[in-house]
C-alpha cells in the first residue's frame, strides 16, 4: 500500500514539477519518504544497465539509450544525468505503471559513483559499466580508495561489468565478477610520458609497484604493466582502432565509426556503448551505424560566431581537473590563433569552495599556445594566481570576476574565443559572449 501510495504522489509531483523545473529528483526524494525500499519493489520486464565513474557516464549513458532507442527498443534512463537516489527513483516511478511494473525493454541508469551503494541497496542492475575513475570532487568524494570501497559495495556477484582496459584503477573493480574490457590502441594523439599533472597511477592499484606505461591517452589512461606484480592492459572483447582525428573516423573490432566530437576519451566512450549493446545482444554492425548517429553537440561542445571570431563552448565537471585537461587538450588541437575565457565558480549547490583542483590542471600546456587568459566567475582571482604560478606574464592574464562584465575584456584579446566553463554556467556566459 505504502508503495502504491509512494508512486502515486510521486508521479503527481513530476507531473507538476514538470511546470516549475522540479521533475527531475523531487518526486522520487517525497516517493522515498512514503516508502523508503521504493527502489526494491520495481518490477523490471527488461535489463538494466547502469552507467557509472568519475568522466564522461552522462554522455556515455546517453549514447547507450540513443543506440538502443535507434534499434527500435523501448528504452527508460535519467538523460538529464539526475544520478543521484532521488533522480534514479524519479527516473524508475515514471517509466513504471502505477503497479510498478516497467515495460521498457531496457533502462539506463546513469549513476554516482559515490551514490552508488545507496542506489544498489534494494535492486541490482544486469549490467555496470565504469568509464574510468580519477580523483574527481575532492571535499566531496574523497580519493580514489573512498569511491572503490563505495562500489565494492555497490557491486553484487550477478552484475557483468563493462570496464575501460586502458584504465588500470575501473579495470581492477569486483575482480571476481564476470567482466568484458573495452579499449583503444594507441593513437597519433598518444604521447609516451604524461602530460597532465594528474596522475592517479603511478603505483600498481593492486600491490602498489612501479607501473610503467607503454603510452598514455590521456592522464593515467593508456596501456600498462606492473613490474612488480604484472598486472597489465588486460585484452579487450571490444577494441577501437585506426583512429582518424581529423576526419572523426575509427574502427571498433574492424567496423568503421565517425563522431563530431573527437577527444581520445570520446572514442573510448563510444567504444563503451558499443561493448554495452554488444553484450546485451545486439549485433555489432547494426550498433556501430546507430552510435556514428549520436551527436555530442550542444551537450559537451557548441561553436558559434562572435562577430568575426568563432567562439568555442567546450563544458567540464567543475572540481575536476581531468576534465579541465581535456578541455585544454581540445584548445590546443584547434587551428589559428587562440584566447581562452575561463569561468570558475564555486560549487553552490553543495557549497563548496575548494580551488585546490585548480592546481592538479595543466595550465602550462598552455603557455606560449593562447593569446590570452580571461579569468572570470567568483574564483577569478584563485584562477590568475594559479596562471601566475604556471609562468604566464602579467598581460596575458585578464580578470573581470562578474560575468556579465566580461564582453569589453574579451573584445580586446585576439583569435578564436575557447569558452571553457560547467556545465551549470554555460547559459550565463552564453549570454554574455554572443551579444
Amino acid at each position: 500500500m505504502r508503495f502504491k501510495l509512494a508512486l502515486l504522489v510521486g508521479k503527481l509531483i513530476h507531473f507538476l514539477g514538470k511546470y516549475v523545473g522540479k521533475a527531475t529528483n523531487l518526486p522520487g526524494e517525497f516517493a522515498m519518504k512514503i516508502c523508503p525500499d521504493m527502489m526494491g519493489r520495481f518490477q523490471f520486464k527488461g535489463k538494466v544497465i547502469a552507467v557509472t565513474g568519475s568522466n564522461g557516464k552522462t554522455t556515455t549513458a546517453n549514447m547507450l539509450a540513443h543506440i538502443l532507442t535507434d534499434q527500435g527498443y523501448k528504452v527508460a534512463n535519467n538523460a538529464k544525468g539526475s544520478n543521484l537516489t532521488g533522480g534514479v527513483a524519479t527516473t524508475l516511478l515514471t517509466a513504471s505503471s502505477f503497479g510498478g511494473v516497467i515495460s521498457e525493454d531496457f533502462v539506463v541508469l546513469e549513476v554516482d559513483e559515490r551514490f552508488s551503494r545507496l542506489i544498489f541497496k534494494f535492486f541490482s542492475p544486469d549490467y555496470l559499466l565504469c568509464t574510468n575513475l580519477f580523483r574527481d570532487q575532492l571535499t566531496r568524494n574523497g580519493n580514489i580508495d573512498v569511491i572503490i570501497e563505495k562500489l565494492h559495495e555497490a557491486i553484487k556477484p550477478s552484475v557483468k561489468l563493462i570496464l575501460n582496459a586502458n584504465d588500470p584503477i575501473s579495470g581492477n573493480l569486483a575482480p571476481q565478477n564476470e567482466r568484458v574490457y573495452y579499449g583503444m590502441d594507441r593513437t597519433p594523439q598518444s604521447t609516451f610520458d604524461c602530460p597532465n599533472i594528474t596522475h592517479d597511477a603511478k603505483v600498481c592499484p593492486k600491490c602498489f609497484g612501479r607501473m610503467r606505461y607503454d603510452f598514455f591517452h590521456y592522464n593515467h589512461i593508456g596501456q600498462f604493466t606492473c613490474l612488480a606484480c604484472g598486472y597489465q592492459t588486460p585484452e579487450a572483447k571490444y577494441f577501437a582502432t585506426n583512429v582518424d582525428f581529423a576526419s572523426g573516423e575509427f574502427k571498433i573490432n574492424g567496423i568503421s565509426v565517425c563522431t563530431d566530437y573527437r577527444p581520445p576519451f570520446n572514442l573510448l566512450n563510444m567504444t563503451a556503448a558499443v561493448a554495452a549493446c554488444c553484450e546485451m545482444g545486439l549485433d555489432i554492425n547494426k550498433v556501430c551505424a546507430s552510435v556514428s548517429r549520436f551527436r555530442v553537440m550542444k551537450q559537451r561542445y557548441d561553436e558559434f560566431k562572435v562577430g568575426d571570431r568563432t567562439a568555442i563552448m567546450i563544458l567540464s565537471k567543475n572540481q575536476n581537473p581531468v576534465s579541465f585537461d581535456q578541455s585544454i587538450s581540445y584548445v590546443l588541437e584547434l587551428p589559428g590563433e587562440k584566447t581562452v575565457v575561463a569561468l570558475v565558480n564555486n560549487i553552490n549547490h553543495t557549497g563548496h569552495r575548494d580551488t585546490t583542483w585548480l592546481y592538479d590542471i595543466s595550465f602550462e600546456r598552455l603557455l606560449g599556445k593562447v593569446h590570452s587568459v580571461v579569468c572570470t566567475g567568483p574564483r577569478a582571482y584563485d584562477l590568475a594566481v594559479r596562471l601566475k604560478l604556471a609562468g604566464f606574464a602579467d598581460e596575458a592574464i585578464k580578470v573581470e570576476r562578474e560575468v556579465t562584465n566580461i564582453k569589453p575584456v574579451v573584445d580586446e584579446t585576439k583569435g578564436s574565443i575557447c569558452i571553457l566553463t560547467e556545465l551549470y554556467d554555460a547559459n550565463s556566459i552564453l549570454e554574455v559572449i554572443s551579444k
